[in-house]
Parts: C-alpha cells; sequence; structure tokens
C-alpha cells in the first residue's frame, strides 16, 4: 500500500500536486505522464487547498513546499488525510507551526493566499498500518470568508452519491507522471467512477468501457471506511490520483449541489489495474460534526441575532481564553472576541464557531502581559448582521502553567481512552499537578487521569461524547488547553 504523499526528502524539482496519472490499456502497468487530465477551473474548485511544509515556504516556495491537498469545508477548517499529518513511523502528529495553507489554483501566483493553522486533529481511530479512518482536520487561525466551502455529503444523500457507477472528480497537484516525477503548479482534474463495494474490498473485477480493472481483496480495502474510484480516457488510458495528491477532494455533483464524498489516501502505484482508495467521507461525519468541520446551515433571510452570547474569559500564563454560548436560538454562525488593553487602546481579536452540540465555544489571544489588566468583550453574529455586545469583562493573565495541548486521543474497547500531550511549561514555579480532564458534553460524572511521561489513560468512560482537556496546575494558578471532542467506545 502506497500512501499518495510525497515525502519531504525529495529534490527539490519534485513537487507534490494532485494530478491525473494515465496508462494504455495495452499495458496498464506502463506508467506515462498524465497530460491528458483536465487543467483545473478555479472557479470550479476554490475549496480545493494546497498543504504546504512552513520552512520550505521560507526558505524555497510554495511550489516546493506543498505535500498534500485539503478541502475547505467551513471557513475555518480543513479535511485532508491523516497520513499527510501522521508520521507513518512513529505515529507523532505534526505541529500546527510545521503547516501553512496556500489557497489559489496556482502555486507559483502572486495570488496564492497562505494561512496559518492553530490545530491538527487526526481521526483518533486511525490505523496506520491499514490506513482505515484515515481523515484529519485542519484549524485555520482565521475565517476564510471569501471562498465557498465543500459540504461532506449528508447522509440522506450517501446512497445516491456513491452508488456504482456514479461519477465523481477528484482534483490537486499531484504527480503527472506515472513513471517519473512531474509536478504542475497548477492544480488539474480528473473524471473518475465509482467502484461498488464488491470492488473495494471483495476483489472482484470492475470493468469501464472496455477496460477491466481488478479489485482489491478484503484484507486489503475496507469498504465500511473506504472507497475505490478510477477513470479512463476517450482513447483508454487509466486515470488515477497520484503521489502528492493525498488529502485532496473526491467530490460528487455539480455547483450547488458539489458534495466531498471521498478523501485521496492511498493505491498500489498510480494508473495501473487497481484503482485508487479514497476514505469514505460518510464513515467520518461523527468525527467531522464533534470537530466542527461540517458548517452550520446558512441562516434564514431575516434572522439576526438579538441577545448577546454568554461570554466567560480565562486568564492562562500571556493570554486569555475567550468562552461563548449562543444567548438565542438565531442561526449563528461565527462568534468574535476583542481583548483591549484599556491603557494603551490596543486590540487583539479572535474568532470561533459554534458547536452544533451546544457546547462552549473557544479562542484564544496570545502575546499577552502577565499582570496586566484587559478588558474581553464579545459578539455573535450571521451574515444578516451582529448580536449586541457581551461583556466587557476584566481579566489579568498570571504566570499560571503554559499548558501543552492534547496530541492523540485512540479510544478502546470498555471506555478506555488514552491520551497523548505534549509538554507543560511550569512558568517559573512548582507544577503541582497535571491531569487530562473530560467532561460529558450533555452534562454528567466528570472522568480525569494524571499524565504520566506524556501519556493519561482514562478507564469507565461512557459512550457519550466528552470535552476533554489538559489542566495543569502551579503555585500561582490553573490553567488549560483548548478542548477536543472524544467519544469512548463500550
Amino acid at each position: 500500500m502506497i500512501t499518495r504523499v510525497i515525502t519531504l526528502a525529495v529534490m527539490a524539482t519534485v513537487l507534490t500536486s494532485l494530478t491525473l496519472s494515465q496508462t494504455a490499456t495495452a499495458a496498464p502497468v506502463a506508467r506515462p505522464v498524465v497530460v491528458n487530465g483536465d487543467l483545473g477551473n478555479g472557479s470550479q474548485f476554490p475549496f480545493l487547498v494546497a498543504l504546504l511544509t512552513a520552512d520550505r515556504v521560507e526558505s524555497e516556495s510554495a511550489f516546493q513546499a506543498q505535500f498534500c491537498g485539503g478541502t475547505l469545508t467551513t471557513p475555518t477548517t480543513v479535511v485532508t488525510a491523516a497520513h499527510c499529518v501522521v508520521d507513518q513511523k512513529t505515529g507523532s502528529v505534526k505541529g500546527p507551526s510545521e503547516i501553512l495553507i496556500g489557497i489559489g489554483p496556482t502555486l507559483r501566483g502572486d495570488d496564492l493566499r497562505i494561512l496559518q493553522v492553530v490545530q491538527v486533529t487526526p481521526n483518533p481511530d486511525y490505523r496506520r498500518a491499514s490506513a482505515a479512518n484515515d481523515v484529519a482536520i485542519l484549524t485555520l487561525a482565521e475565517p476564510v470568508t471569501d471562498i465557498p466551502y465543500l459540504q461532506p455529503i449528508p447522509v440522506e444523500e450517501v446512497a445516491n452519491a456513491t452508488a456504482p457507477g456514479s461519477a465523481v472528480r477528484v482534483a490537486g497537484w499531484g504527480n503527472t507522471s506515472a513513471s517519473g516525477k512531474s509536478f504542475p503548479d497548477a492544480f488539474r482534474v480528473g473524471n473518475l467512477v465509482i467502484f461498488p463495494d464488491a470492488s473495494c474490498g471483495g476483489g472482484a473485477p470492475f470493468t469501464i468501457g472496455s477496460y477491466t480493472f481488478k479489485g482489491f481483496s478484503s484484507s486489503d480495502a475496507d469498504a465500511r471506511v473506504m472507497l475505490c474510484a478510477a477513470g479512463l480516457t476517450n482513447d483508454g488510458r487509466v486515470i488515477d490520483s497520484c503521489n502528492g495528491d493525498s488529502g485532496g477532494p473526491l467530490v460528487s455533483g455539480q455547483g450547488d449541489g458539489a458534495r466531498l464524498v471521498g478523501i485521496v489516501s492511498w493505491g498500489e502505484d498510480c494508473a495501473i489495474d487497481l484503482p485508487g482508495v479514497y476514505t469514505r467521507v460518510a464513515s467520518q461525519l461523527d468525527f467531522l460534526i464533534a470537530n466542527k468541520a461540517i458548517a452550520v446551515p446558512k441562516p434564514g433571510p431575516t434572522d439576526i441575532p438579538a441577545v448577546a452570547p454568554t461570554l466567560s474569559a480565562t486568564p492562562q500564563s500571556a493570554r486569555i481564553v475567550v468562552g461563548f454560548v449562543a444567548g438565542d436560538a438565531a442561526p449563528i454562525t461565527a462568534f468574535a472576541a476583542t481583548v483591549v488593553d484599556p491603557v494603551t487602546g490596543q486590540a487583539w481579536n479572535c474568532f470561533a464557531e459554534p458547536r452544533r452540540d451546544g457546547a462552549p465555544s473557544y479562542c484564544a489571544v496570545d502575546g499577552l502581559v502577565n499582570g496586566t489588566s484587559y478588558d474581553v468583550t464579545g459578539i455573535a453574529g450571521n451574515a444578516n448582521g451582529n448580536s449586541p455586545v457581551a461583556g466587557p469583562i476584566p481579566v489579568t493573565p498570571a504566570a499560571v502553567p503554559v499548558v501543552g495541548r492534547i496530541t492523540k486521543a485512540s479510544t478502546a474497547n470498555r471506555g478506555t481512552t488514552a491520551f497523548r500531550v505534549s509538554r507543560t511549561d511550569a512558568n517559573g514555579s512548582t507544577l503541582v499537578s497535571t491531569r487530562v480532564v473530560c467532561t460529558p458534553v450533555d452534562g454528567g460524572a466528570r472522568r480525569g487521569a494524571p499524565v504520566k511521561a506524556g501519556r493519561a489513560v482514562i478507564t469507565a468512560m461512557r459512550s457519550v461524547r466528552y470535552s476533554c482537556v489538559l489542566r495543569a496546575q502551579n503555585e500561582v494558578g490553573i490553567a488549560e488547553s483548548l478542548p477536543i471532542i472524544v467519544t469512548p467506545r463500550r
């Protein structure tokens, strides 16, 4: 199994791009260049983004730094493949500062927009050996409000969109050569066909036109969490995603009816007589919803938030974490907080999206001065207008611990969840305790466990959604990380 991502050790001339590899029918194992894929139209794929290695953007260029693709599914979230952000040998997760997001059809274009990432969340059920649940969410540092995002396929549309023979499209900046290395700076698009489950884990062949593909056996592919797809040109050449296309979108429908049905995951080489394998998005909806990667429905024509949100502000070391709860039933698409130094007038902003489960939403402002009092205000808004202002709340950051974050949560049977956490700094004081604490989203008993050697294991959790934080205490006070959502198995 070959994941479709270029390693960072490749030569500078080897760039990641999701393009279409093709091969002649008479010699399916040959790997000619994929020049027959269509040149991408930015207006048709505005939601397509490039994942860039941050230090290579600085030292070389975005073209050299691109290593995976992704899909903007809300103004603040990008959905990609877990193997793009998880080390396949160690299981470690890339830090947000290691990744930048590029938006624009051409990696060499002057108008390529570069955005920062503040959180990397792979599916805790991702399995490196099998590529099951190969999906991750990148949370952006600021919302993208001027580009349409792509909605993941809702449950009621799954059957029609992913039926055998259904037409889909794949897009990105991957390798255009099946036998060598050729990477374009403008993304390409390929027209594919969904294979039946019997060919994506059942071993059955599948014929497109005059060309018969082999199927993957159950030891290779799992149709419950994977989709298989490939295409054929008019002159009988295979269309397939290839190296560097990982994380990019497999799209059904057109225009307003376009939906994200798959994520480029893996394949046995490119453009051979086996299809490409994609993460089945329909199997990942709970994970996407829990991590705010599916947008709240757009508000009605006249609904404006009439009540200010309930606001909380928690001081930490050199930062303030702001929490929001919607104040009324009007549709909310975003929360915004403003932190002001009342002496100098300097102001900072942060943004958060509402949660579908009604739990509080959070954002944080960093770079503040411990011991300085700040005023915090907040609003809720949608496309029709903003709510009244909540606050101000006076808050003074203190030298509490510089808390790390939960980098991975792995659920097991019988309500056991293992957490990996990054390092916490005592911030010049004595660290009293470091724990992972999980609170049921809908209410109930809290569960927690101490952190030892970067790990914590919580047992006897119910099979409900928990909001989990890393909590650290020193002699000055307590600090918490931003929460993640975990649903244990029983």
